[in-house]
């Protein structure tokens, strides 16, 4: 299994990088409404006290660009971001993972760069 450092003050969220750190919106958004509502439960309750943290932690980087970071703290925006767009539904108290007559999600077309390929810091 490939191993997916952060930056050292943030090692112990490591374990919830493989699965939510993911780079780009449209898989953001695929993992939240897919996700069991008891993994995403568990996700955000593990870095709801520590959000803030890494939200400080990264605005003091020098640079402002997601894809001009390294890939430690690539992947810790990355986290912190998805973080955010799984906290809706939980904060909102909601039954399922997104508003239940939205816009069928297999229907959603994301464009560039909201898009796959991963940014090539995130190697």
């Amino acid at each position: 299994m490939k191993s997916f450092t952060l930056p050292a003050t943030f090692k112990d969220f490591e374990k919830w990088v493989p699965e939510w750190s993911i780079p780009h919106e449209a898989g953001r958004f695929n993992k939240r409404v897919a996700s069991d509502m008891e993994d995403r439960d568990k996700f955000v309750t593990a870095l709801q006290a520590h959000a803030e943290e890494m939200i400080d932690y990264l605005n003091t980087q020098t640079v402002n660009d997601p894809d001009l970071l390294d890939s430690d703290h690539r992947r810790l925006f990355d986290l912190v971001l998805m973080w955010m767009e799984a906290s809706i539904p939980f904060d909102l108290d909601w039954d399922v993972n997104d508003i239940e007559d939205a816009w069928p999600a297999n229907r959603l077309e994301f464009l560039m760069p909201s898009h796959f390929p991963d940014p090539l810091n995130r190697n």
